[in-house]
């Protein structure tokens, strides 16, 4: 009845005995609360272990993330050939929803976008040696337009609501790269994406180009000269761009305008967690690492299994594998600090933060 901070509180005080009043309470519920129902033995830990306390159970497995499209496919196939996932709890999601999900404490360690983890560094730290980068195409963020993108000064480019970082590295090429400051409309979630076939030219005297898509609410659409994807969406339209439409891998023109990898998402944990844990980072760090060399080494039947899933040739699948980068060193840190500088000119970061590696029971800073 106590309500979890109360009873978090009340640790700290000295009480040693956490409980809940049943498995599946009713009580407070019938008065009209919103609280669960009732709360699991791991998360009844996990809230003593949040109040600095000893659960009594060194076993509580971590929550770690995974994106659900194929940019964590090797990790997830090398669970399968050499095992390792019974260690933590799984838990799949689009980019953004990782993000949100452990900055909100539900989960502990994840893949989250650059842009998040820059905007959030102070709670958090990187994992050594894991990230999703590229040098030179990453084949998985494109923009894809009507006109070319010196053209799209002031009109109006659509976002997608599933990456942060995607959207500050268009803000970045659109403003500095090809000098044009359009106006971005973000995507409605659960929207479908506009086909390029939607694009078409708008009447005389008119800039852009207008979709043509079914309103959204009742009301009509923006006008749309460009839009924004990621992951597969992304994946499909490079491969097979639309006639008539300028279809552009975003990683592929950083580097070009930059000289530097482009950091796509880190692996990341939260500071708190890796202080009170740090043994258990260590360990799902050495598990990651481990999956994912073994998925690498086993791309061409990880490819050949996902084709027909995609609905994509197995040999482009293999060559996306073997583009995207899966590791953290010198030149990804660099390219992350680029980014960041970036991030600060365009106005969507106060400064450049310093990266911050858990390591074994200690926290280690990199100016």
């Amino acid at each position: 009845m106590l309500g979890l901070d109360t009873a978090q509180m009340l640790l700290e005080f000295g009480v040693d005995d956490l409980d809940g009043t049943g498995v599946e309470q009713r009580i407070s519920h019938m008065a009209g609360a919103h609280t669960p129902h009732g709360m699991g033995r791991n998360e009844l830990l996990r809230v003593i272990g949040d109040a600095g306390c000893d659960g009594g159970d060194a076993m509580i497995l971590p929550r770690v993330g995974h994106i659900a499209p194929l940019n964590c496919a090797p990790h997830l196939h090398g669970f399968e050939v050499r095992g390792g996932s019974d260690r933590m709890h799984l838990q799949p999601g689009v980019p953004s929803a990782l993000n949100r999900r452990i900055l909100a404490g539900e989960l502990d360690i994840s893949p989250m976008s650059s842009i998040e983890y820059l905007r959030n560094a102070a709670d958090l730290c990187l994992l050594p040696g894991l990230g999703i980068t590229s040098d030179g195409p990453v084949m998985s963020i494109a923009l894809v337009s009507s006109v070319p993108p010196t053209n799209l000064d002031g009109v109006r480019v659509g976002l997608t609501s599933t990456s942060a970082t995607s959207w500050v590295l268009a803000r970045i090429l659109l403003r500095e790269w090809w000098g044009v400051p359009p106006v971005f409309v973000p995507e409605v979630p659960g929207a479908p994406i506009p086909a390029p076939s939607r694009l078409i030219p708008t009447p005389p005297g008119l800039p852009g180009y207008m979709d043509t898509s079914p309103a959204r609410n009742d009301q009509v659409t923006d006008p749309l000269a460009a839009y924004l994807l990621i992951g597969d969406p992304a994946l499909r339209a490079l491969w097979k761009p639309e006639p008539g439409t300028w279809t552009i891998d975003l990683g592929q023109e950083w580097t070009r305008y930059t000289g530097h990898r482009m950091v796509c998402a880190v692996w990341a944990a939260r500071r708190a967690y890796a202080e009170r844990h740090p043994e258990t980072v260590a360990e799902v760090t050495s598990i990651l690492t481990e999956a994912r060399d073994a998925g690498l080494r086993d791309a061409p039947v990880l490819a050949r299994r996902l084709a027909p899933l995609e609905n994509l040739p197995a040999l482009l699948l293999e060559r996306y594998f073997a583009t995207l980068h899966y590791g953290f060193g010198p030149r990804e840190h660099d390219g992350l600090n680029a980014f960041a500088g970036a991030e600060v000119r365009v106005g969507d970061l106060q400064s450049v933060t310093h990266l911050a590696w858990t390591g074994p029971g200690a926290i280690a800073t990199a100016a």
